[in-house]
């Protein structure tokens, strides 16, 4: 009862802040609402405030601001009172908007939490806005060289929880490299040729549900023609490589050549009369296209590959190649070196890392810059000890802050083995937690038989004292039992996102439909095509 009594009283407490806040012509329950954006695009982002109803002669409100990227802390953007602003942010890249809502530039830095309160005559937060910016890298997409990898990227500036960002392409499935990094998506598109054409979507979904997406149409150039181009390509039994050479007039001469240095006379590889060597191999020459395809990549096979129509070249391909290892360190340790080398670095510097994956998300643990003047191309990492977390690794190379290349290294081998010959995994029984989870387990238990024990003495004392047991049986009192209640019975979970959430995107006008109403609204201005759910106009 005291429970229920207390239960009531917060209830009731409630009531009357809820009451007086309406007063106040607010609702106590603070509304959030979201709001999408495609950063360094054209226009600007409105924030927008319903009609806020007053009462009184003064009243004084703030927008406070904290951004995603942490570089801003409850920053007082804008001051107003009534309904005149006294001050803004302007060199913040704000501006007033209409009525009390507030306008800002689409840059990616101004994405963050809003929040607008009343400070007089009470203080009272009136709503809260999470203002989410895309980054899409490259921004405008020009038809790429035939045969290149084509590499993108896209960041969001906070990602919500229980939401998933990724890239979907329209079309048959090609060879492509994604990873999920520091709330960035990266695609890697190999060897792209007409095929490969076509819509390229990131998307932000929650439970399946779109909430925004980006798209960009990705075309190829027709020929190859003096189109020099990069390959990174992992060497291993499984991979593989295409480059390709293809002219929009006619030939009677085809050949594929490769040379390792500028020094080294060019080796012939594939031509129109000789159409496979060693692992290199090339279909028939058909005048105008002419591709090389070398199955299984080697480490040493990194070099400069030409390709030539009469003499006349065609095609110019660097390709470096990365490997991966683990080996164990000094003898009679547990340590574990993990160790990524790139073939060559040429022209602009390469950065490598090393991550350690947790499902589709990477953790750096180790990156270096490599420049073409460095002796060896190589990042290893030392583990003191292998722990079954530390099983899945992948080495990535990016190039003018773009992914490259990602080789992945999983140290578990058959069984549940480790991978690496002579290293033991620690088996699930050794894990620290573990361990500490049994013997608090065993302890207790012990304590519990010691208590047990000593209350059973206890009672047998008990019926041998006269003082005790001088009473008929009958008339002992019964034992009383207390009500065990849950600490949190009186609150209720709440997951996801509020209830009175609501989804605003910028730069449209936009209409009313509700979460997962297949009428979405779509706009191909900037490429992006939003999906709103709103009880409010959005203007822009």
């Amino acid at each position: 009862m005291g429970k229920d009594r207390g239960s009531m009283s917060v209830r009731l407490l409630w009531i009357l802040v809820w009451i007086s806040a309406y007063g106040q012509g607010f609702s106590a329950e603070v509304l959030s609402k979201n709001i999408f954006f495609l950063a360094e695009s054209r226009g600007r982002v409105t924030v927008p405030i319903s009609t806020v109803g007053l009462q009184g002669t003064e009243h004084r409100f703030q927008w406070i601001w904290t951004s995603h990227d942490g570089r801003h802390s409850n920053t007082t953007i804008a001051n107003i009172i009534s309904s005149t602003w006294e001050s803004v942010s302007n060199t913040l890249g704000f501006s007033k908007g209409s009525g009390y809502g507030l306008s800002m530039r689409t840059n990616f830095e101004n994405a963050g939490e809003f929040v607008f309160m009343q400070t007089k005559p009470v203080s009272v937060i009136v709503t809260r806005f999470q203002v989410f910016a895309f980054k899409v890298t490259p921004f405008e997409w020009p038809s790429f060289r035939l045969g290149s990898d084509v590499s993108f990227s896209c960041e969001l500036s906070s990602l919500p929880e229980g939401t998933t960002l990724q890239w979907e392409r329209e079309g048959d499935p090609t060879s492509n490299t994604t990873l999920f990094y520091n709330n960035t998506v990266h695609m890697v598109i190999h060897s792209v040729d007409q095929s490969s054409k076509g819509r390229c979507n990131c998307t932000l979904k929650q439970n399946g549900i779109l909430l925004y997406e980006i798209y960009n149409t990705l075309n190829v150039e027709t020929s190859t023609f003096n189109m020099p181009v990069t390959l990174f390509r992992e060497s291993s039994n499984s991979s593989e490589v295409e480059m390709m050479c293809r002219s929009s007039s006619w030939h009677r001469k085809a050949s594929w050549t490769k040379g390792s240095s500028p020094a080294e006379a060019p080796a012939t590889l594939t031509s129109d009369d000789r159409l496979e060597i060693d692992r290199f191999s090339s279909p028939t020459f058909k005048h105008k296209d002419f591709p090389l395809r070398l199955s299984p990549v080697e480490f040493e096979d990194g070099g400069v590959f030409r390709c030539n129509f009469n003499n006349n070249l065609m095609s110019y391909v660097q390709l470096t190649t990365i490997q991966v290892s683990a080996s164990r360190g000094p003898p009679g340790g547990q340590s574990v070196v993990l160790k990524c080398e790139v073939s060559e670095v040429n022209g602009d510097p390469v950065t490598l890392a090393w991550l350690r994956m947790e499902g589709r998300t990477g953790l750096v643990v180790k990156k270096d810059i490599l420049t073409e003047s460095q002796p060896n191309w190589t990042l290893s990492v030392t583990l003191p000890s292998l722990q079954r977390d530390q099983l899945d690794w992948q080495c990535v190379v990016f190039r003018e802050d773009m992914l490259r290349a990602s080789v992945p290294l999983r140290l578990r081998g058959a069984g549940g083995r480790s991978g690496i010959p002579g290293l033991v995994l620690p088996s699930p029984l050794k894990d620290d937690t573990l361990q500490i989870s049994i013997i608090v387990a065993c302890t207790a238990l012990v304590v519990a038989g010691i208590l047990i024990g000593a209350l059973v003495l206890h009672l047998k004392k008990k019926k041998t004292d006269p003082a005790v047991t001088s009473l008929p049986l009958t008339q002992k009192n019964d034992p009383v039992y207390g009500n065990i209640t849950d600490p949190l019975a009186h609150q209720e979970f709440q997951g996801g996102q509020d209830g009175n959430e609501e989804v605003h995107y910028a730069e449209v006008a936009l209409v009313e439909p509700r979460l997962g109403d297949p009428n979405r609204v779509t706009s191909g201005s900037n490429h992006v095509r939003i999906a709103l759910y709103s009880n409010d106009y959005l203007a822009v």
